[in-house]
């Protein structure tokens, strides 16, 4: 019978296997160990502006005095503005004015002063003596006639007043009363009131004057 070809043991084969298995991690590690890592360069920052120094001034070595070169007068701010001189007056031609003829002053005489008149003298502007008695059927025509007051038509009151009045100079009437009575004081106040109020005359002199309203039931 041929001979049987021998085989390795077990043992010796998984020993083989765990000896390459660390040949290879070991190269492995050694590989990423001499691999140099990335480096991340941070960007470069501007650099700050410098900050600008503080002199402080000593003022007890501040120069009072102007330069030894400064001889030449600085002009004043004013003076560019200044307008320029004006040509001399005697450049203008000689002008003469014709003699005029003299005029003797006038003698002025004094007047004579009279005293302002007097009140006393003064004409009067009053109201002439004595009431002129006016038509009663004249003056309804020509101005508005006093309203029978309401109260006295439900008291069934009645009565004539005899009223007198003065008109002034503009032809208003400025003072009105009652004379003679009617022996109710609301038809005399509705008498006196209309007058005084409502009626008008021309102008002219003060005058007084006198009318009987005639207040009666129908």
């Amino acid at each position: 019978m041929p001979a049987r070809a021998s085989s390795p043991a077990p043992g010796r084969l998984a020993d083989f296997v765990a000896l390459a298995t660390a040949c290879v991690a070991l190269g492995v590690t050694t590989a990423g160990l001499l691999r140099e890592s990335p480096t991340l360069a941070a960007p470069a920052m501007p650099a700050p502006p410098p900050k600008p120094a503080l002199v402080k001034l000593d003022p007890t070595k501040l120069r009072t005095s102007a330069p030894a070169g400064a001889d030449q007068a600085v002009p004043a701010p004013d003076a560019a503005l200044a307008p320029a001189p004006l040509a001399p007056v005697a450049s203008l031609p000689d002008l003469r004015l014709p003699d005029l003829p003299a005029v003797p002053a006038a003698t002025v005489r004094p007047t004579r002063q009279t005293a302002p008149p007097t009140s006393a003298a003064a004409p009067n502007r009053g109201v002439a003596a004595g009431p002129v008695v006016l038509d009663v059927a004249e003056m309804a025509g020509r101005q508005p006639w006093p309203e029978y007051p309401y109260e006295c038509l439900r008291r069934r009151e009645s009565g004539v007043v005899r009223v007198e009045f003065e008109v002034g100079e503009n032809g208003a009437v400025r003072r009105a009363r009652a004379v003679d009575t009617s022996g109710c004081h609301r038809l005399d106040d509705a008498a006196t009131e209309t007058i005084l109020r409502r009626w008008e005359f021309p102008p002219g002199e003060p005058r007084l004057y006198e009318i009987s309203i005639h207040f009666q039931l129908q």
